[in-house]
């Protein structure tokens, strides 16, 4: 699996336009080929997002650029491949 993390600065009351915006991207992401998943972490106080996406493989990645570059909003993007994945299982 490949990771698609893009880091966001904002002023602290300008995070809630910030997630609004990223919304409207998930929503076009989630439809893409290869799309896994994803989650958008916030820090109000600091005015800072972190979005990470998760992709089967890196070429399902890499075609979703296009549609990440089309969105509103842009920040600072780095790749990753995934090299350990745990989750727990809500009971």
């Amino acid at each position: 699996m490949f990771a698609r993390v893009e880091t966001f600065q904002a002023a602290p009351e300008g995070m809630d336009e910030l997630i609004s915006g990223q919304q409207k991207t998930v929503a076009l992401v989630r439809q893409l080929p290869g799309n896994m998943g994803g989650y958008l972490l916030v820090n109000r106080e600091h005015g800072k997002a972190l979005s990470v996406t998760y992709w089967e493989s890196e070429d399902d990645r890499e075609s979703a650029e296009s549609e990440f570059r089309a969105a509103p909003t842009t920040g600072e993007v780095e790749l990753y491949a995934i090299a350990m994945q745990e989750a727990l299982n809500p009971t």
